[in-house]
């Protein structure tokens, strides 16, 4: 009964990678064809033209908290923008679903770190719209689901986020330099995107009866002993 899909989700800084790995190695006793992928929008031509919207000046910035702007393509301006870049995130995630889905057709399964929940999410943030997840074009993200997919959603405040992107005691946001610890301070994500995610994900989980766990609250043995009897209690691990 294990399924061709376990589908992590969540914001960034939740522990996703971590219990990714910690499942696939105990997957792995009893499924020998189970591989790890990552999907998450934008890739490929959306991934360009944002670089080149940028470029050009056409954007709108966040910023973390040291104060770094992050900068987004203005697909947010008008509905047209939106609907247009949509349809761009769809159609240039489409070839990395198909190459999964043609390697789940000749058996093999897979543990997702992110995959379209996660794309619907950052497209959601991309053109600024809660409404995108009750869509036509999200409809077309989550129909390429597989149907038996099993969905694990791990939650964590951004404190705790925090925290976690850059493991140094002591440090505060006000630390001078260009970096945080071992992360440089752009890649701190906006409080704003964390925020916007763990909503975003929180109506996902609802949507897909998604087994959920708030990893603030949990340490890593604790979360993953958590996943693991919730696979053996739907017989999905031995």
């Amino acid at each position: 009964m294990f399924p061709s899909l376990i589908h992590f989700f969540g914001p960034d800084g939740a522990g996703k990678s971590t219990q990714v790995e910690i499942l696939i190695r105990n997957v792995r006793r009893v499924e020998a064809r189970v591989r790890k992928c990552w999907v998450r929008s934008p890739h490929t031509l959306a991934f360009l033209l944002w670089r080149l919207f940028v470029k050009i000046g056409f954007y709108r910035g966040v910023r973390n908290v040291f104060g770094v702007e992050i900068r987004l393509p203005a697909v947010d301006r008008s509905r047209m923008l939106r609907l247009f870049w949509e349809l761009i995130e769809f159609f240039s995630v489409l070839p990395l679903v198909i190459r999964i889905r043609f390697l789940m057709w000749r058996g093999y399964k897979f543990v997702a770190e992110r995959y379209l929940l996660d794309s619907v999410a950052t497209v959601a943030f991309f053109v600024n719209d809660m409404g995108f997840l009750r869509s036509r074009v999200a409809r077309l993200f989550l129909m390429l689901i597989p149907r038996d997919a099993v969905f694990i959603f791990l939650d964590s405040d951004f404190e705790t986020i925090f925290r976690r992107r850059a493991p140094v005691f002591g440090c505060s946001y006000n630390e001078k330099g260009g970096v945080y610890g071992k992360v440089p301070k752009s890649a701190v994500e906006p409080r704003e995107f964390i925020d916007f995610q763990r909503v975003t994900y929180k109506v996902l989980a609802k949507s897909f009866n998604a087994f959920a766990i708030d990893t603030s609250k949990t340490s890593v043995k604790e979360t993953s002993d958590m996943i693991l009897e919730y696979l053996r209690s739907s017989n999905m691990l031995s």
